[in-house]
């Protein structure tokens, strides 16, 4: 059974909307959720006993884990805010991270990234190597709809500020609520009687203006304490006053007019992308302005707010149930941790090692085997070339040949090379390593392909999955070559892979295959379509500059790279007329730059001495 860790803000300053939330979706998960909620606190952090003073109700509704010592969740939910990538690490070891709202460094390097309420870019911070705009950190998801919306919206616009709701959250770190006060009640442009003021369950404890006993002391104002399941109670008002955030958008789904104080210039620079009308941090003369141009038009205020609103409900804890992490941890190479994030689609992410530079993909749902040997080989394959697999077959005999040439000077001398080609299909290379006299063996998943191989070609072969270990016994020790032509993409235990290669290769021996490239015309010139078109069963995807490291760690050494897939008509304005003067200098330049979309490697298995 799955399960889900989710672990909420508990910094000071930080409000209590990441605690709410992790709340509500606990509960809504049931019993394959948890809160994670340590005794102790860290300096600057909220400890258990002050937020079972604060939250007694939710607290008694939600499994809370105080410790994780030697646990694994198949999801780990962070809603910090900011997460360093020193508490993304210490968070990996406890199972795939999804981060939401995430505007710290993890941002770029955690595994899905889901946004809920809109973001701007924020500067480079002062010693921070990243940018939260850089390329890569845009979410996996975004749905406005996955915050807990109110089932209870006014059915009436509202035309007159009769009743106010002042509420900055569980915590109003920045004394805004008195703030707001001075400027509207005090000044008499809202009767005392029109407010309520709704005290959140972190603001007596912080011990500024806001939490004290000064607004209390303004005659008529509504004082209310932490009120349960607020959201609900949003529709009986006709103005919210608040900050950006949730509660902003709570109130424009309930039909409220919505006015916004923000602490900070980012908070202001978010409600203004957002299109939520605000006082801002303006000196009181112009907040004042401000203030009597928003109260003076409510029924306006509202409807400008309906339509910033949700399009429609969505569910937040359905979504995290769903997701299905596979192949989200460390790198399937070298077992590096927190390569960052280069494309992120809602299905999958790909990542970049920093150690070796393998680019690997996480995938989140799951799914059914996307080929099956008839699609494969003939309606995909024709879909992709105009012609069935074996329609090919002289062509790939040809490119066979031409693998073959390259191999020889590499082997050491063998009266009869023995050659495995792992993933064989229909037989073109071994069928040329056949006629030059060498022993050919092959191997594929396929086996209406391995019955052509073997009745067709009369060579050996046989169906085995080349990563299960329960196929030791069919794989011949000691060959001479073992090649793989676009199959290492494929396999998603690369790590698994490597050490069988080099286990049934004799010293010396070739290891040959061939791959699509990053490095290539489309990934370059169009990167978000190459990282969209990618095939979604191929778990890796290398390039002619990294594949020399990645070898290297494993044994081998490469003897030679063939830059393949040179596409002219894949650059930037050049036609697809080969007479072309453009189409005959993109193809110079992809061969001179090695730009195709594809390469073929030879390495050599280094001796074990």
């Amino acid at each position: 059974m799955s399960s889900i860790l989710l672990v909420p803000s508990r910094a000071r300053g930080n409000g209590s909307g990441h605690l709410m939330r992790c709340f509500d979706l606990a509960k809504r998960l049931g019993a394959i959720a948890a809160v994670y909620l340590p005794y102790s606190a860290e300096k600057g952090e909220r400890g258990y006993a002050e937020l079972q003073l604060a939250f007694p109700n939710d607290l008694g509704a939600v499994r809370v884990l105080p410790s994780l010592e030697g646990m694994r969740f198949s999801l780990v939910v962070l809603d910090k805010r900011e997460t360093s990538l020193e508490e993304l690490r210490f968070w990996e070891a406890y199972g795939p991270v999804a981060a939401l709202d995430e505007g710290g460094e993890a941002r770029a390097f955690a595994s899905y990234l889901i946004d809920i309420l809109p973001r701007v870019a924020r500067p480079r911070a002062a010693g921070r190597a990243f940018r939260t705009d850089a390329r890569g950190s845009a979410a996996n998801k975004t749905a406005l709809g996955f915050l807990s919306l109110p089932l209870k919206r006014r059915q009436v616009t509202p035309r007159r500020a009769e009743r106010v709701l002042v509420s900055f959250g569980g915590e109003d770190s920045a004394g805004l609520t008195e703030r707001f006060l001075a400027l509207a009640v005090d000044t008499g442009r809202l009767t005392a009687k029109a407010v309520t003021v709704v005290s959140g369950a972190l603001t007596a404890q912080n011990g500024h203006a806001g939490g004290s006993g000064a607004i209390g002391k303004r005659g008529g104002i509504t004082m209310l304490g932490p009120v349960q399941d607020l959201k609900e109670k949003l529709h009986g008002f006709d103005l919210v006053v608040t900050q950006f955030g949730i509660t902003a958008y709570e109130a424009a789904w309930a039909g409220c007019a919505v006015l916004l104080l923000n602490p900070s210039p980012y908070h202001e620079k978010l409600s203004k992308a957002a299109g939520f009308p605000t006082l801002g941090r303006a000196d009181g003369v112009s907040a004042a302005k401000k203030n009597d141009t928003a109260l003076n038009s409510i029924g306006e205020l509202a409807q400008r707010c309906t339509l910033l609103a949700p399009d429609k409900r969505d569910d937040l804890a359905a979504f995290l149930k769903n997701l299905a992490p596979t192949h989200a941890g460390p790198c399937p190479s070298c077992g590096a941790g927190q390569a960052q994030v280069i494309y992120r689609a809602e299905r999958k992410s790909y990542r970049r090692c920093a150690r070796c530079g393998l680019v690997s993909m996480a995938y989140f749902f799951k799914r059914e085997n996307p080929y099956t040997e008839s699609s494969y080989f003939f309606d995909d394959y024709k879909a992709q070339y105009g012609r069935t697999y074996l329609e090919d077959l002289p062509k790939l005999r040809r490119m066979a040949s031409e693998r073959l040439d390259r191999i020889a000077p590499c082997l050491r001398s063998a009266a009869e090379p023995i050659v495995l080609d792992v993933g064989c299909a229909y037989g073109a290379f071994l069928a040329e390593a056949h006629k030059r006299g060498w022993h050919a063996i092959g191997s594929d998943v396929s086996s209406q392909a391995v019955d052509y191989v073997r009745t067709s070609l009369n060579i050996p072969a046989f169906v085995a999955d080349f990563t299960a270990s329960g196929n030791d016994g069919f794989y011949p020790r000691g060959v001479d070559c073992l090649s793989m032509w676009y199959v290492i993409e494929h396999f998603d235990e690369l790590g698994k892979v490597l050490r069988r290669v080099r286990a049934l290769l004799k010293d010396g021996g070739v290891f040959a295959f061939s791959t699509p490239s990053c490095l290539g015309i489309s990934a370059r010139a169009r990167p978000a379509d190459f990282w969209e078109r990618s095939p979604d069963d191929h778990y890796t995807v290398w390039n002619p500059k990294s594949v020399r490291r990645i070898l290297k760690t494993w044994g081998f050494d490469v003897q030679s790279i063939r830059v393949t897939g040179h596409h002219p008509e894949r650059f930037p304005g050049v036609t697809d007329n080969e007479r072309s003067w453009s189409y005959k200098a993109a193809g110079l330049a992809s061969r001179l730059f090695g730009l195709g979309d594809t390469f073929e490697c030879y390495a050599v298995k280094r001796g074990s001495n």
